[in-house]
């Protein structure tokens, strides 16, 4: 097989590969708090976890049915007892719930929240740690092959602050109870939560990009481009720039805009960039390109926030930047993994085939780019339709 041919099955791979991974995101805020001889849990769950766990409607004929909404919530608590496992010692722990409050109001499915609140006891010795672990709706797929991916943004309440760390979906993750720690060594359990903090979030920011398929359609219809080390630098300064700058004021409540805007603009600018490099390829080397990389990526910038800004609430000020920090650096990461094989495979394919052939690569994957970016606004489209 001749390079060319190599490079574009290759980048159909991956194309192909960032769709088969996709899978939509619910994240739902949770608190934890180790009481003695007792860990009191309170999960809010999004009511379109719970519909699509209980098989009903948001709304019916346009009307929002709340008794059903209600008893459908209140079958929901058994199916979270049975899907939110929590362990001490290797010995499961045997939870209830002791209180269910519904939403003061009903907005959009994603956005209105029942509160559960949980009780798990806990006998003999205090542990020094507990272990929790979630599998909420891994029955119910997305759609064909695309599964839910629920995750829990984990506030842990303590005496020396609040702390919030990450439960992700089907991972068995620790959390130290601090019974055991007198106190004396407070602070460097603080210490100890803000590096926990640092890495549960950078991760969180890798994974995000990494799953996150129409961000990293962006940027490879960006890189696809690129003719050198040089202007790949500066379209990706210009959409890192871009794109931290919304994220920050996000975060700080400053620039905020609905999902319904943020998601399908985010789809376009994945087609818009990749029609751009079929129909006026050289546009992609003037500074056009880094004012559509600059601008594209404040939207994008508001896409990631949405995958943080629950994570921040309750923070304290030192504890909202290091999560701030640790989840950029965490995206900037996500996309070189992307960015720098498909560059260097990129540099290898032009030093090695005529320059009509290059031009049928930058037109083939931007097409494929163009058609994947396609789908996500349908998608997207079909997501608030869902909702509304």
């Amino acid at each position: 097989m001749r390079l060319h041919s190599l490079f574009i099955f290759c980048f159909a791979f991956l194309c192909g590969a960032f769709m088969a991974q996709a899978h939509p995101l619910l994240r739902d805020p949770m608190q934890v708090e180790f009481e003695p001889q007792l860990v009191r849990v309170t999960v809010d769950v999004s009511l379109k976890e719970i519909c699509v766990a209980q098989g009903v409607d948001f709304r019916d004929d346009g009307i929002v049915d709340t008794d059903a909404l209600n008893h459908a919530a209140g079958t929901h608590g058994d199916y979270i007892l049975k899907h939110l496992t929590l362990s001490a010692n290797g010995i499961p722990l045997s939870g209830k719930i002791v209180k269910l409050t519904p939403p003061p109001l009903f907005t959009e499915p994603e956005e209105t929240f029942y509160r559960y609140e949980l009780e798990y006891p806990v006998g003999g010795p205090l542990p020094a740690q507990i272990v929790f672990y979630q599998d909420m709706l891994k029955e119910w797929p997305y759609a064909a092959g695309i599964a839910w991916d629920v995750s829990y943004v984990v506030r842990i309440k303590r005496s020396s602050g609040i702390t919030a760390w990450l439960l992700p979906y089907r991972q068995q993750t620790t959390f130290p109870t601090g019974w055991e720690a007198p106190v004396a060594t407070a602070t460097a359990t603080a210490h100890a939560d803000d590096w926990r903090t640092f890495r549960e979030y950078f991760w969180h920011g890798v994974m995000h990009i990494l799953t996150g398929y129409d961000h990293l359609l962006f940027v490879s219809a960006l890189v696809i481009a690129t003719m050198n080390l040089w202007e790949l630098v500066k379209v990706v300064a210009a959409f890192t720039l871009a794109h931290t700058l919304t994220l920050t004021l996000s975060v700080f409540n400053i620039v905020r805009l609905p999902s319904y805007f943020v998601e399908p603009v985010i789809a376009l600018s994945i087609v818009f960039v990749a029609l751009e490099n079929i129909l006026c390829p050289r546009r992609a080397h003037s500074q056009l390109r880094l004012a559509v990389a600059f601008g594209f990526g404040l939207i994008h910038g508001l896409g990631f926030a949405g995958g943080l800004l629950d994570a921040m609430e309750g923070l304290p000020s030192i504890g909202i930047w290091i999560a701030l920090a640790a989840f950029s650096l965490g995206v900037e990461i996500g996309h070189q993994i992307v960015v720098l094989p498909l560059f260097g495979l990129l540099t290898l394919s032009r030093h090695n085939v005529r320059a009509k052939v290059q031009a049928s690569i930058l037109r083939f994957g931007s097409v494929i780019i163009s058609c994947c970016g396609g789908y996500y606004f349908v998608v997207a489209l079909q997501e608030q339709v869902f909702s509304r």
